[in-house]
């Protein structure tokens, strides 16, 4: 049970714990992970392979059902994933990760198809992780618009089409350390305030 419990601890904090719609929390939110030995199989209890393996399926599976939910968001017409890397370390690259999927002025931007890198960097600096803003590079779906802190040259077209997508890849270079986080949103649109307001008890 132990095993059990560190492996699906360990694969949420990476996953269900690194997604957001609008920020908000259910009562009903909860990830439960069952085993009956029905299959007879070998007890894996950590420190082989067998139990490595059993962890990375776990983490894949979680991370999938995680994306589906952030994609599945009221209203939503893009998935936005959000990497963060070269941070001090990976907890601060989890955090403004997350702190950016969340962001409602990322979340409109990216349903309005609007390059405005300047509230991508609102948003990782929200999250009061250490950083230095002259080192930070932004990338959307691959398409480089921010070298060290400044806007670069680029061609907008592809951009707003690039945001276009059904899924949208922002890659924020923090350049002080080698910390690595991911997350996942969806985009803000004028139906999910329709089914919202409308939606009742």
């Amino acid at each position: 049970p132990a095993f059990l419990q560190e492996t699906l601890s360990a694969a949420v904090r990476l996953t269900f714990n690194q997604i957001d719609v609008d920020g908000d929390q259910s009562t009903n939110d909860t990830v439960l992970l069952l085993a009956n030995g029905a299959a007879s199989g070998p007890e894996i209890s950590g420190g082989d392979e067998a139990s490595e393996a059993f962890a990375e399926a776990v983490l894949q599976v979680c991370r999938h059902l995680a994306i589906e939910i952030a994609r599945d968001g009221e209203g939503a017409t893009k998935l936005i994933e959000v990497t963060v890397e070269g941070a001090h370390s990976d907890d601060d690259a989890l955090v403004a990760s997350r702190e950016c999927a969340a962001s409602l002025l990322v979340k409109t931007a990216v349903y309005g198809r609007d390059p405005n890198w300047g509230r991508i960097f609102m948003a990782v600096g929200k999250s009061q992780i250490p950083l230095d803003e002259s080192k930070i590079d932004v990338y959307v779906n691959d398409i480089q618009i921010v070298v060290g802190g400044r806007a670069i040259a680029y061609n907008v077209q592809s951009v707003v089409m690039a945001l276009g997508d059904a899924e949208v890849r922002l890659r924020v270079g923090l350049n002080v350390g080698d910390g690595y986080g991911q997350a996942w949103g969806c985009d803000l649109t004028e139906e999910y305030v329709v089914f919202n307001s409308a939606y009742t008890t």
